[in-house]
């Protein structure tokens, strides 16, 4: 499955620190107290947070733009990357007033961070597209992730338009005399299938599939599936979460039989979390484009990506992105906004990002961003399948505050209850949608 580890830290949602009170994060400030006396925003110091698996990336970003902003000191501290320890690391730094002026966020995690007063409203200045940053560039579905719940504020922009496609190494299929490959025109029937019979051909030593459900909490995964199948997460009209319905409880099963059925790769424990396709150990994987520059570093193998299959005729396609956001009690807000209009601008950062994965969650980036000139032949259908999946992408819906911080752990305890413990998927599942609606009451 994908996770928001190393190269994208986006998608999967997991807990959040037990706790977490408005009251404790609204204390959250710079040592200035939240003054702005950047007034010059060609030089001065600005601390960015981010998240420790792209610090490698954002040095490079950093080194670039200090080529014509020698005067800007930039100091880049990692943030971990489980949610709960980053939040746990927010409150650490808002005590002692060491909250950096631009912090990493994303997707499911902004709702959080907005609500408790961390982030700065950025709205202002998208609107009027200051220092050539305007919001009206950008994908409303991916920019629409940062907003508030009443639209009036955005706390976020989205880096990278992210989606899933289906990674497939040629070298095992051809091991096990597979000669079926995965096309555009693939079902989940179809990759069920093929994975079976690759791992039965294998005799144990590899898998057909590194198993998409992961460790049951992958929203990303999940909300697609559910929704090609004709349910959903939360439903906005009746706020509710209605995933334990007849039409979600089929794509449970569905989404949980190369577990439960045994010929995917085995359920992850705390202790394991192994990408078995990098590893040469599973012939295929539901990933996201950024992997694509490490798996280029590692896998000697034969590969190549293609679209993901279809569910019920629809697309399974999930997405998501990670931000940079303001923090609301920077001082240096002027200074932060200078960078990331640099950082966002397809001539500065995202030139520099591009060999990174990175697709600009904007029209223009979607249509005509130098990723669509990558010319290295590995693997050879990066085009076509990065193109058929930021078109066709699901972004969740935003998930009230309420029961914002538990829907993930909440679905996790109940995957491992089917795998790990025996239950039904009808009674893990109802269990975990009755639990989530009790928080929304």
């Amino acid at each position: 499955m994908v996770t928001k580890k190393g190269a994208v830290a986006r998608i999967a949602a997991t807990a959040l620190v037990v706790g977490l009170t408005g009251a404790t994060l609204s204390a959250c400030s710079s040592p200035s107290g939240g003054s702005d006396n950047s007034a010059d925003p060609t030089s001065g110091s600005l601390s960015i947070g981010m998240n420790q698996g792209l610090i490698p990336q954002f040095q490079t970003y950093v080194d670039d733009y200090n080529k014509t902003n020698p005067g800007v000191k930039i100091t880049l501290s990692p943030v971990p990357d489980n949610q709960s320890d980053y939040i746990q690391q927010l409150v650490t730094q808002g005590l002692s007033n060491t909250v950096p002026d631009i912090v990493f966020n994303y997707d499911t995690l902004n709702t959080t961070l907005q609500s408790n007063g961390l982030l700065y409203d950025l709205k202002p200045w998208l609107d009027a597209g200051k220092d050539g940053l305007s919001g009206s560039s950008y994908v409303p579905a991916f920019l629409n992730q940062y907003n508030s719940d009443d639209g009036s504020q955005i706390t976020g922009i989205p880096v990278s338009a992210d989606s899933t496609m289906l990674f497939y190494n040629k070298s095992l299929f051809a091991k096990a005399g597979i000669t079926d490959l995965p096309t555009s025109s693939w079902t989940m029937d179809d990759l069920y299938r093929v994975s079976k019979e690759i791992t039965a051909a294998s005799g144990g030593s590899y898998w057909g599939i590194r198993t998409p459900m992961g460790a049951g909490d992958a929203i990303f995964v999940d909300y697609p599936a559910l929704k090609a199948g004709g349910s959903s997460i939360y439903n906005p009209d009746t706020k509710k979460f209605e995933f334990a319905d007849a039409k979600g409880i089929a794509v449970w099963k569905t989404l949980l039989a190369p577990y439960t059925e045994k010929w995917g790769s085995p359920y992850p424990d705390a202790a394991q979390d192994v990408n078995y396709f990098s590893g040469g150990q599973a012939a295929m994987s539901l990933d996201t484009r950024p992997a694509i520059a490490k798996d280029r570093t590692t896998l000697t193998d034969d590969w190549d990506v293609a679209n993901l299959p279809t569910l019920d005729g629809n697309p399974t396609v999930g997405g998501g992105s990670y931000a940079l956001s303001i923090s609301a009690k920077s001082n240096n807000k002027e200074l932060a906004w200078a960078f990331m209009a640099w950082f966002y601008s397809a001539d500065g950062g995202m030139a520099a990002a591009a060999p990174n994965g990175v697709i600009p969650a904007t029209t223009e980036g979607l249509t005509n961003g130098t990723w669509l000139k990558d010319t290295n032949p590995i693997p050879a259908n990066l085009i076509p399948a990065t193109q058929y999946a930021v078109t066709n992408a699901a972004l969740p819906p935003a998930i009230p505050q309420a029961a914002a911080t538990q829907l993930a752990p909440t679905l996790k305890q109940a995957a491992q209850e089917v795998v790990l413990g025996g239950k039904s998927v009808e009674e893990a599942y109802g269990a975990a949608q009755d639990t989530l609606n009790a928080l929304l009451q």
